[in-house]
């Protein structure tokens, strides 16, 4: 179809559209991580690069807060927002304040859960402490780049408890790739495993329905931990009864909901407002993690499913406001 852009926006948009094609349908015998750049070139020596980084070691996990605090990259996708909390902050893992901003935050409802099987008789972390059960736990992929064994391990270390201490206590720790892991739901089912510290807990169906179902019980996390965590970015929320049937009240956890698109202060407002222009374009064939399509004023206001943790950067707020989907 003809078209009335000039030569370099149609090499650019065929480039990024290929780009985005071929990653989507390849990553996984190409690589794991996207990095696009928009370089000046030789001749415009003058004009600001500009680099979008997604997923992979750097992209995907704790890094991609330092990566876009560094000006490594200038836009990244980091899930779940309160990563981009405590980097702001410049708590827990992040040892120094980034000056980060927030295009939007995506959606995404997620808690932790800390799951143990009932006839361990556990009411609390503590009892795992004082008592040193061997537990046989399922949780999530080690490493520092890894946002949910972080946080786990974090929680863990509150009641005195690390992955270490229970392998030495003669307990195993079967690590993850995804919640939804066969050999997780497998062990959920034989009974094999007696504990599982994850998130991803949405999918009605999921691994922790099926372990409501099947004899665990969920462990919730007493007030005092829930106000440290809260101290390094984390929000304290619950694992709702009416969502759970299986549960006999409201148990206390921490929020893991949230694809924050985070970028930092110094983005020209003008590319910021370009961003956000084009995700409200794009917004009917932009994948999210809801069963709802997405919403612009959720994306800007900040929900239960898009918790907005620090301010928004003034170009995207410029292009909210200018549509009526933030006052």
């Amino acid at each position: 179809m003809l078209t009335d852009l000039a030569p370099p926006q149609i090499r650019a948009t065929t480039g990024l559209e290929l780009a985005a094609g071929i990653y989507t349908k390849c990553s996984a015998g190409l690589a794991s991580q996207l990095s696009v750049s928009l370089t000046s070139g030789r001749r415009d020596s003058k004009k600001t690069e500009f680099r979008i980084g997604i997923n992979g070691d750097l992209y995907g996990g704790m890094q991609a807060p330092i990566e876009v605090g560094t000006r490594r990259v200038d836009i990244a996708y980091v899930n779940p927002s309160a990563m981009v909390a405590m980097a702001y902050r410049g708590r827990g893992y992040y040892k120094q304040k980034m000056e980060l901003r927030v295009l939007g935050c995506f959606p995404s409802w997620d808690r932790i859960a800390m799951v143990v099987a009932k006839d361990l008789g556990v009411k609390s972390l503590h009892d795992i402490a004082r008592r040193k059960i061997p537990l046989h736990v399922s949780t999530r992929l080690s490493g520092v780049n890894n946002g949910t064994y972080y946080t786990i391990s974090t929680i863990l270390s509150l009641y005195g408890i690390s992955f270490e201490k229970i392998k030495r206590w003669g307990g195993k720790v079967q690590e993850c790739g995804s919640p939804f892991a066969p050999e997780r739901l497998k062990g959920i089912a034989k009974r094999s495993i007696n504990a599982v510290f994850d998130e991803g807990i949405s999918t009605i169906g999921g691994w922790l329905d099926q372990a409501l179902d099947n004899g665990y019980d969920v462990i919730p996390l007493e007030p005092a931990a829930v106000k440290k965590l809260e101290q390094l970015g984390y929000s304290g929320t619950v694992l709702p009864k009416r969502r759970y049937r299986q549960l006999a009240e409201d148990a206390l956890t921490i929020d893991y909901s949230g694809w924050a698109m985070v970028t930092h202060k110094w983005l020209p407002n003008s590319v910021a407002y370009a961003a956000i222009e084009t995700i409200d374009e794009r917004k009917h064939v932009i994948p999210v993690d809801d069963d709802q399509p997405l919403n612009m004023r959720d994306l800007c206001r900040g929900t239960e499913k898009c918790p907005l943790k620090i301010p928004l950067h003034p170009g995207a707020a410029k292009y909210y406001k200018e549509k009526g989907y933030l006052e």
